[in-house]
């Protein structure tokens, strides 16, 4: 009987990184319809067109990398609204990096509104911290305890930090841009099968992110957070969160804290949830994330639109 009850899910939220301007063919009429309105509130509460950025790549208050920000944001609400449509529910909710942010607002916890300003400030706060060149990076091919001795053996401990382990031989690491070019150059001359920059002006999820951080926990205790609807698996300790108090907590620890996120999927899949939905357009997460356990089932944004495309001609021939 077993094999007829509905799958739990486990919601897998983007994070900054990628661009989503070669992603938006896969919206129908009605998702741009809904796009249109964010774009709106977007240019109310921040002034950022976020219209004109996604379709005719234009920058004009704000730089790529905030619009490129605001997009996923954006753009991932109405993919989690194309899910739940859907009758596909979440269980518990994963972000990855700014995608608590997403998450939180998709579970009622804040504002669409408040997500913007939310990473207004996340973008802004760095700025005011007096700061030396930072970098993040991933090094694909080498094992978390690769990277760490590439850090200590080279003295960059106090200037290098794995900022994420996403499977067992996908490390991404953040520090001075000196330090993290340093280990890159090493770990490729030790047979890495890849290293490549992420697109970050800052070094998210290291010390260096603490510099400045008080402008942002002053934004986070004034803002109005509510309890989640659905609980949040915490990507730096694994608890369950979901009252306001603790998410707040969460918002300002999210910026400097190392994250867990493979020991968080392995947390989620002891639960006894082992089907993923990776909340985006495109399919980043589930790339590194379906390596922790092959056995997990990952539905994507992209595999649902092939899916539908495919019924849709079914049905066209029936006809």
């Amino acid at each position: 009987m077993d094999k007829f009850v509905d799958p739990k899910y486990a919601f897998l939220f983007q994070g900054v990184g990628v661009e989503y301007q070669s992603c938006l063919h896969l919206l129908n009429e009605e998702q741009i319809e809904m796009l249109n309105h964010y774009c709106s509130i977007a240019y109310k509460e921040v002034g950022l067109d976020l219209w004109n950025y996604l379709f005719n790549s234009s920058t004009e208050k704000y730089d790529k990398l905030f619009s490129d920000w605001i997009a996923i944001y954006t753009c991932d609400h109405i993919v989690y609204q194309t899910f739940t449509d859907l009758g596909i529910k979440p269980e518990i909710f994963l972000g990855y990096s700014m995608g608590l942010i997403t998450a939180m607002a998709c579970g009622k916890s804040i504002s669409y509104e408040a997500g913007l300003h939310m990473l207004k400030i996340i973008y802004e706060y760095p700025q005011s911290a007096a700061r030396e060149e930072e970098a993040m990076a991933v090094i694909v091919g080498m094992t978390c305890e690769d990277v760490e001795n590439i850090i200590q053996s080279h003295c960059l401990k106090d200037c290098v930090e794995v900022a994420s382990e996403n499977n067992e031989l996908c490390i991404v690491i953040s520090g001075s841009l000196i330090g993290v070019e340093k280990v890159m150059e090493t770990a490729e001359k030790e047979g890495a099968l890849k290293v490549k920059n992420v697109n970050a002006p800052f070094a998210f999820h290291s010390h260096y992110a603490g510099r400045g951080i008080e402008k942002l926990a002053k934004f986070v205790a004034q803002l109005q957070v509510l309890d989640s609807k659905i609980p949040i698996i915490s990507s730096f300790d694994q608890r369950i969160i979901q009252e306001a108090f603790d998410l707040k907590k969460e918002l300002v620890r999210n910026m400097a804290s190392r994250m867990y996120w493979k020991t968080s999927i392995e947390t989620i899949i002891d639960m006894g949830i082992e089907s993923f939905v990776e909340i985006s357009l495109d399919r980043t997460i589930t790339k590194f994330s379906k390596l922790i356990n092959t056995d997990c089932k990952f539905l994507t944004y992209t595999k649902l639109v092939k899916s539908k495309g495919k019924a849709k001609k079914v049905m066209e021939k029936i006809k």
